[in-house]
């Protein structure tokens, strides 16, 4: 086997270093144990001057697997994927995960036949043949009960490459706002994509509960034309497939863009959250816990939606002159300063009046109605701020946290 075989090669390396079928099965053995030892460098077969088939240790193929599994478990990166594959190697997702053995159903399985070392060197040919009429040659090889190497095709190997290279653990299809990325409203997206997106979009914003936030979303070049692609299938197919996946992932976008799911697959929700019908009997505590020195929002909302926000009156300060810097957005107005700071400002209420009426406050964002309730302190000044979540989300990227903290 060649020294300077690596998968860090490009393919045309591999290309060039394919080892013919004979030579491959003689050597076999000796491949299979050095992945004992900790070599990691594949084989790769060809059939003349192609590559057809590589051998790897079985821990790469199950990393592969891995990677290629949690891509299909999220609807964006599954979208991102099949665009991918097709663009670069004229191939489906489907035929990757079947290339693979991947059971997306019940997790990682062999999905595959294991032979021992000697066996797996006789039934070569058989697998370079079947190959090339354009079956799947996966085979896992080794001796007991626990794989040592697996045998794939080359054009599922030229993907772990690509990927390897490119890489798109690095990739944030969708990000929340970020200095270095340019982001864009959902509703911008879909005008540039075309009137079924623009419809869908629509729809989408009238189903929304009132006072959700709409973050601005980043979306890296290869998911737009991948959208574009769909976009325009969906037009000639209006109850295609490609019309149901634009629509599963404008959703996705939209409870990204809301917090109810963030780049990671995280919820928002991790935050303190209280359900509205909990936060008069929580708000002594609460309280106690911002005078502790507490800084993260509490989350307010109906069914594990947040609709409302309460913040420090410090917080509240520093978006507020954020709201007045920016002459308010779309999303949002200037923010008021309370009595006697604003002399039109909303009055301040004193904490047990408060109890009384913040199901009420909340009851008006969720109906729509921008409402802010401010609660003094023990000396007559403002302590916390009960808000439309939306409001505080339209200026909170716009903080200057480390000047605040100097």
């Amino acid at each position: 086997m060649p020294d300077d075989v690596s998968t860090a090669a490009g393919v045309t390396e591999f290309e060039a270093e394919s080892w013919p079928l004979e030579a491959a099965a003689d050597s076999l053995a000796q491949v299979i144990e050095g992945f004992h030892n900790g070599d990691t460098r594949p084989l790769v077969i060809g059939d003349g001057d192609q590559p057809v088939l590589v051998v790897l240790a079985i821990a790469d193929l199950a990393d592969f697997r891995a990677r290629i599994a949690e891509l299909l478990g999220n609807p964006v990166d599954a979208g991102w994927l099949r665009y991918y594959l097709r663009s670069n190697f004229d191939m489906s997702s489907e035929t990757l995960v079947e290339l693979l053995g991947v059971d997306t159903d019940h997790g990682l399985s062999s999905l595959a036949s294991q032979v021992n070392v000697e066996q797996a060197a006789v039934l070569l040919p058989d697998h370079l043949r079947r190959t090339e009429a354009g079956g799947n040659p996966l085979m896992l090889i080794g001796d007991g009960m626990l794989a040592t190497a697996a045998l794939i095709a080359f054009p599922a190997f030229s993907v772990l490459l690509a990927m390897e290279g490119g890489g798109t653990e690095e990739d944030d299809s969708c990000a929340h706002d970020d200095e270095e990325k340019p982001t864009t409203p959902l509703e911008v997206l879909a005008e540039r994509l075309g009137p079924i997106s623009t419809q869908l979009v629509a729809q989408i914003n009238a189903g929304r509960e009132p006072g959700l936030p709409k973050y601005d979303l980043h979306f890296e070049d290869d998911l737009i034309e991948h959208l574009r692609g769909l976009e325009e299938r969906a037009q000639k197919a209006p109850n295609g497939g490609a019309h149901g996946e634009l629509s599963e992932l404008l959703h996705q976008f939209d409870q990204m863009r809301s917090g109810l799911m963030s780049d990671e697959g995280e919820e928002l929700t991790e935050a303190p959250y209280l359900e509205i019908d909990d936060l008069a009997a929580a708000l002594p505590e609460v309280r106690d816990s911002f005078r502790g020195g507490a800084d993260d929002p509490y989350l307010i909302g109906v069914d594990g939606h947040p609709l409302a926000g309460l913040i420090s009156y410090d917080l509240y300060e520093m978006l507020q002159q954020v709201s007045v810097d920016m002459n308010g957005t779309d999303d949002a107005p200037v923010l008021p300063l309370p009595k006697p700071r604003w002399e039109s400002g909303p009055e301040l209420v004193p904490f047990e009046a408060a109890l009384e009426v913040c199901g009420a406050v909340l009851e008006d964002i969720k109906g729509g109605t921008g409402t802010l309730l401010f609660i003094e302190d023990d000396g007559g000044e403002p302590e916390l701020v009960l808000g439309p979540l939306s409001w505080f989300w339209a200026y909170v990227d716009y903080l200057d946290l480390e000047a605040a903290e100097a």
